[in-house]
This record gives structure tokens, sequence and C-alpha cells, in this order.
């Protein structure tokens, strides 16, 4: 009888066992899936969106940031270009150095001012949900990107 015990506990705890792995796995693979579906931080033309909060006026060009896979992110202000290295911490850590810009004097500086003002935050993390990038600082969000299509160039003669 003793024994017939130990063996129905033992189906039990084997059983409980199973269903555990099942509805981890299950859950695994569901975070698998939301991450599948977010974009990739590098190669990304991410198209900005706003700066602390305030929305990005829509000019004639649209302000971007990629970041490459050899530790360097680039861009464009809205008129000038700008440059600089950053290095991945951890999970969603980010360290931004900012390394400069060209000094073309352009029609509408505002952009171009709000755009550099979040790029001197001290940024320490990122958020990326589906294809909305979140750079932040210790306070929270300084800027949001939606992920863009690169505009292709045209050749001469096109």
């Amino acid at each position: 009888m003793k024994n017939e015990k130990n063996s129905r506990l033992l189906v039990g705890v084997l059983s409980l066992g199973i269903i555990v792995v099942l509805l981890v796995s299950c859950m695994t693979a569901k975070k698998k899936a939301e991450l599948a579906n977010n974009k990739p931080l590098v190669d990304t033309y991410w198209l900005l969106v706003s700066v602390k909060g305030e929305p990005v006026p829509q000019d004639f060009i649209q302000p971007t940031m990629t970041f490459g896979s050899d530790g360097r992110y680039f861009g464009n202000l809205g008129c000038n270009s700008f440059f600089g290295t950053y290095f991945k911490k951890g999970k969603n850590g980010i360290k931004m150095e900012y390394a400069g810009a060209t000094k073309r004097l352009c029609q509408n500086m505002k952009t171009e001012k709000m755009y550099l003002n979040g790029l001197h935050n001290d940024f320490k993390t990122y958020e990326i949900h589906k294809d909305t990038l979140i750079l932040k600082d210790k306070q929270g969000e300084v800027m949001r990107f939606l992920a863009g299509t690169k505009p292709e160039v045209q050749k001469e003669g096109e």
C-alpha cells in the first residue's frame, strides 16, 4: 500500500512537472514571437518623431538616425548630418558619444537645434516596441523614432 501511494505521488509530481514545462515553453515561444516582430536597433533607418515629448516639425527633410553594426551611429538633423559612437550594455543599456555634425547654415534651424539638444543627453537605455525606438536617460524618454524606409538615391540621368 505504501508503494502504491508513492507511485501515485510520483505520477502526480511528474504530471505537474510536465505541465510546468509546457507552460514555460509556451510563454517563451510567445515572447520570442513578440521579439521577432520588433525592429532591430542596428541597421534600421529610424525617423525622429519627438524630442522630450515635443513632436518634430515636418520640415523638408525628415530627421533620421541609423545605428551601424560597427558601433557608430549617424543620421540627418533635417539639413546637416551628424555622427558618433555607441556601446550596448547588457540587454537594453546604451551609451552614446556624440562626435560632431556638419555645419551648413540652413533655412529652418528649429528642428536641428531640437534634435541636437536631444543627442546631447546621457542616454542609459533604449526600448523597441515593434517599429518604435525610444531612447531614455535616467529621467525617462528623451527621443522617439519610427522605423522607416531609407529613400533611394537617384543616379544622374534617371
